[in-house]
Parts: C-alpha cells; sequence; structure tokens
C-alpha cells in the first residue's frame, strides 16, 4: 500500500504571503490601523486567520487587543483575503513537477490547512489544478485547527490507512504537533514561514528544496515520525 502525504499549504506548497499581506492591510487600512509590512506579516501566520489578526494588533494595543477591535479586523480580513490571495500567490519550484511524480506512482495526496476551508478549497485548484488531490480541507467549524489531529486523521481514515501509512509534511511547530498528535510520519521543509531551530526540535529531516524533498518521499522506508516529545501542543 502506498503512503499517503498529506500537505500543509502555505509556506510548504505555496508562496501566499502577498496575497494575505494585502488583504490584511487594506482591513487594518480602512479601521484606522497601521499597516504591516510583508516580512512582518510572514512572521504572523500559520495559526489561521483568526490568529493573524489578532497578531497584527498586538503592537498597537501593547498585547491586549479589544475584543471589538479584533473581531473587526477579522471581519475585513475576511472580506478582502478572498479577492486577494491571487495577488502573487504561487507554488515554489519543483513543487508542481514533485506532486506529479507523486500522483502518478499512487501516492494518495491531500492538502490540510489553517486557513479558512472557503479560501482554501479555490486556491488549490486555482494554483495546481492538474494536481488530483484526493482530499482540500481548510479550517472550518467541522474540525479543531491543526495542532489539534481531528482533521488529519479524519484524512487518513477516509483513505482506508492508519496513522503510520501517512506522512505530514509542512513548514512549521503546528504541522509537526499534528503529526505527533496523530501519530502519522513526519517531513519538514526549511523555505516557510518558522523558524530553523522551531522545525529541528522534531528530529525529522528538513528539506532545503524541492529536490531533496521529493526523494525523501520517494523513498517510504524512511519516512520517520517526529519525536514524542512534542506531543503536547
Amino acid at each position: 500500500m502506498k503512503t499517503g502525504f498529506v500537505f500543509d499549504l502555505d509556506g510548504t506548497l505555496v508562496d501566499s504571503i502577498p496575497g494575505i499581506a494585502r488583504g490584511l492591510n487594506l482591513a487594518l487600512k480602512a479601521l484606522g490601523y497601521p499597516e504591516h509590512s510583508v516580512d512582518a506579516i510572514r512572521e504572523m501566520v500559520g495559526k489561521g486567520a483568526r490568529e493573524l489578526c489578532l497578531a497584527s494588533l498586538k503592537g498597537y494595543f501593547n498585547g491586549n487587543v479589544p475584543e471589538e477591535a479584533f473581531e473587526a479586523v477579522h471581519r475585513g480580513f475576511m472580506r478582502e483575503y478572498p479577492h486577494t490571495w491571487q495577488e502573487g500567490t504561487v507554488p515554489y519550484p519543483g513543487i508542481r513537477e514533485m506532486l506529479l511524480s507523486l500522483a502518478g506512482e499512487g501516492h494518495p495526496l491531500g492538502v490540510l490547512s489553517n486557513k479558512p476551508h472557503a479560501v482554501t478549497v479555490p486556491l488549490v485548484r486555482h494554483i495546481l489544478p492538474e494536481i488530483p488531490f484526493r482530499e482540500v480541507m481548510g479550517f472550518s467549524e467541522r474540525f479543531p485547527r491543526k495542532p489539534e489531529p481531528d482533521s488529519l486523521l479524519s484524512i487518513v481514515r477516509s483513505w482506508g490507512r492508519e496513522p503510520a501509512q501517512v506522512c505530514m509534511v509542512g513548514d512549521s511547530a503546528h504541522d509537526g504537533n499534528t503529526a505527533v498528535n496523530a501519530g502519522t510520519r513526519l517531513i519538514l521543509v526549511g523555505w516557510g514561514y518558522s523558524s530553523r531551530s522551531a522545525l529541528d526540535a522534531f528530529r525529522v529531516p528538513v528539506c532545503a528544496a524541492a529536490g531533496e524533498l521529493s526523494a525523501r518521499l520517494h523513498d517510504e522506508s524512511s519516512l520517520p515520525f517526529p519525536v514524542a516529545a512534542h506531543r503536547n501542543c
């Protein structure tokens, strides 16, 4: 039975920061709050839209963000982002070819993101239309966000596999902890939005380019489990 691969989206398969930054800054500007640089926003992503909007206001309010201010920015971002994700969102070099190769060999492929489901699905279909993903899942009320394991385990079950027959591929500690909590294997990439020290703590390979990632995923016998020390999120 071929190993199934579940990929994080932002920072793993696609660089989506320009569109995220545009949507967030439009929301902030409309409410009179300071905008952020693309590099600053890069440090805020990975935990979902609500955490992103909260992080964008912490400096302005010295860490004590009023609920009404946060909710207003979140509404604005959710209004703007469906129209701005197209601005600069592209797959990383070599990703398209790697996914086609894995799919051609019969590996089931999926996407699991903390991005809202209503944006995740059209983004994936637009950016990677030729990839036969069996599951594309963003955040919804159906499951809690990563690193809770519920959404990943749902994908595992839908493929008729055990967790040990699936490998999570991501760029963050959230992805690593999701794999730990679900009991799946794990490979990380170093071109995304997390620090290298956060990735190295899981004691699994951190790939520097798509070619290295492809080689590791094709070597099914050596896909590692992350260290159990990270089971608590």
